[in-house]
């Protein structure tokens, strides 16, 4: 699952942490996330830098999206 998500990701800057595996993050942007079974958990700072990540899934996977607002 990790190579096909690097692969999907990456061209959107995503990637994963070298010395903590399972954490994800962007180049620049302020988001972090992790995936857990079938779950992400994701930290952000700005809905637009979230906005992107969802995006970035929705290129490659059917998603839904839960908000804690």
């Amino acid at each position: 699952m990790n190579n096909k998500l690097r692969q999907k990701l990456a061209p959107f800057g995503y990637h994963e942490c070298v010395n903590t595996p399972g954490l994800w993050r962007h180049e620049w942007r302020p988001i972090t996330f992790t995936l857990v079974v079938d779950d992400f958990g994701v930290k952000y700072v700005g809905k637009k830098h979230a906005d992107h990540l969802v995006n970035a899934l929705k290129k490659n996977y059917k998603i839904s999206e839960l908000s804690e607002d």
